[in-house]
């Protein structure tokens, strides 16, 4: 129970109360916490205090709602403005910290009805598939599948992108850059062969990110990453330099 008598309100106590819990590992990352009716009767505080608190801590990036199955404890928190150079490594070494990619898979594909709509290409049109995973710091941090039109990576090989990256292989094959890109995010159970490939529980919580990104008005790259850490900033600042 909280303790009405203190110089803190309420919410003030239930929020340092929830975030102890957390931070502490009390409630490990993927958890389901419990319900708001669980939380009221533990602490002595109405839905509504109850609801506020946890709203907090989900904008704040501590928890993920997911609909229809309750509010789960979200991962490390990972934050990172998308650059000019849409660089998320340059970022992370600014910072300190590390990023690896490890290729999963390179093919050559005819285009669907999907991704010809998203290209404003032919359907008999080759695309390239690049999935990969992402780690930051040792750990895995996302999963990724951009998909490219063959015509932008012309000349290029699975070797050049897992070496240079994907952005620098297609400036380097066409003098696009990304210069735009327009975002979808939601709070997801990780489909069960991505989450085997990250190493991750089964129906952990994740973000699932789309990203449509374009240089000069065509767009160059589509992708979908499942983020296993849900505390994701992106803030666009993309004018080239």
């Amino acid at each position: 129970m909280l303790d009405s008598s203190l110089p803190y309100t309420l919410q003030y106590q239930l929020r340092s109360e929830l975030l102890k819990k957390i931070q502490s590992g009390e409630w490990a990352t993927g958890e389901r916490i419990p319900s708001e009716r669980e939380l009221c009767d533990t602490y002595g505080v109405s839905r509504i205090t109850v609801r506020e608190v946890v709203s907090s801590l989900s904008q704040s990036g501590y928890l993920v709602r997911m609909q229809g199955k309750g509010t789960f404890v979200a991962s490390e928190k990972v934050e990172y403005v998308m650059t000019s150079n849409f660089s998320l490594r340059q970022e992370l070494k600014e910072k300190g910290a590390t990023d690896k990619f490890t290729l999963l898979g390179y093919s050559k594909t005819k285009a669907s009805l999907f991704y010809s709509q998203q290209f404003n290409i032919a359907e008999d049109e080759n695309v390239i598939v690049v999935t990969r995973i992402r780690e930051i710091n040792g750990k895995p941090y996302a999963w990724e599948k951009a998909v490219v039109p063959a015509r932008y990576l012309a000349g290029s090989t699975e070797a050049d992108i897992e070496r240079d990256g994907l952005y620098p292989t297609i400036e380097r094959c066409t003098d696009l850059f990304p210069e735009e890109a327009e975002e979808n995010i939601e709070a997801v159970n990780c489909p069960e062969t991505i989450a085997t490939q990250m190493g991750l529980k089964k129906n952990i919580a994740v973000t699932l990110v789309t990203r449509s990104t374009k240089a000069q008005g065509r767009c160059i790259e589509y992708c979908e990453s499942y983020l296993y850490g849900q505390r994701y900033m992106c803030k666009h600042y993309i004018q080239r330099r």
